[in-house]
């Protein structure tokens, strides 16, 4: 009975000490999965937003070059238009100015003339007077075509500013999106990395969370089958010694008994016993 009843207790001892243990690690267990979820969640956040950061800032700089492709193709095209033109008004120019500078010079050889003067078709000036051209209105013709050249040298000195000012503000937004965006992809690499170990970890976690929820299993089925080996005997410890010693009285009297029986028969069975 005293070994039962050690072994009982060292048995009982035993499951609770594995049963508390097992319940500790659990809610320690718990605590840090809950911790994992919500870096888990804050991590995929993260990516999520940084992957649509960059993929806006590579669309911005495609966009950005395709527009300063065109831009840059039609100032080109603006300049080379602009300089055919100034190239054959200075032409128009020069012819002019070299045939008025020329006419008004001009004088006729009257001495040339065949026939009276009075012969002479009406050409809407003096008879020997020499054409010297529209010399009156050579001002105002070359005047306005001096406006006409300043326009067109205006638009390609314009024209060359805003290709260079496009320029700098291209490369200023290419530089500047460009250190955006690697420190961007940057970010999402080493976000990726902790995602994965945070994986892991949460992985692990929840391995060693099953474990320890089978090894509660155990300790509580333990404590189940011994609670009516060790506690459910209906007596206290001294009434179970008491009916032992009983038990014990009355096998040596039926041993007793049976010596008897055997020695002198049923007549002398139980006399001395």
């Amino acid at each position: 009975e005293a070994n039962h009843k050690g072994w009982c207790d060292k048995a009982l001892s035993d499951a609770k000490q594995r049963r508390d243990y097992a319940a500790e690690e659990i809610q320690a267990l718990n605590a840090e999965m809950e911790k994992l979820e919500a870096r888990l969640d804050s991590l995929k956040e993260d990516l999520a937003t940084l992957t649509k950061e960059i993929g806006e800032l590579k669309d911005a700089r495609q966009k950005a070059e395709e527009e300063r492709a065109a831009e840059s193709a039609e100032n080109k095209n603006t300049i080379e238009e602009a300089g055919t033109g100034l190239s054959a008004l200075n032409m128009c120019i020069d012819l002019l100015d070299k045939f008025y500078k020329t006419a008004k010079k001009e004088k006729v050889d009257l001495s040339l003339a065949q026939g009276p003067e009075d012969d002479a078709p009406d050409a809407g000036f003096e008879n020997g007077e020499a054409y010297t051209g529209a010399q009156s209105e050579s001002g105002g013709i070359l005047g306005m075509l001096d406006v006409m050249k300043s326009d067109f040298e205006r638009t390609i000195e314009d024209t060359q500013m805003a290709e260079e000012q496009a320029k700098q503000d291209h490369l200023a937004f290419m530089t500047e999106s460009g250190k955006s965006l690697a420190q961007k992809e940057e970010a999402e690499a080493q976000r990726s990395a902790q995602l994965q170990d945070a994986e892991d970890k949460f992985g692990e976690v929840e391995l060693s969370l099953d474990g320890e929820s089978k090894a509660l299993n155990t300790a509580l089925v333990e404590l189940i089958e011994l609670k009516p080996v060790c506690l459910q005997t209906g007596m206290t410890y001294q009434e179970r010694v008491e009916m032992r010693k009983e038990e014990i009285e009355a096998l040596k009297k039926a041993m007793c008994i049976l010596e008897q029986y055997a020695q002198y028969g049923p007549e002398g069975a139980g006399d001395s016993c």
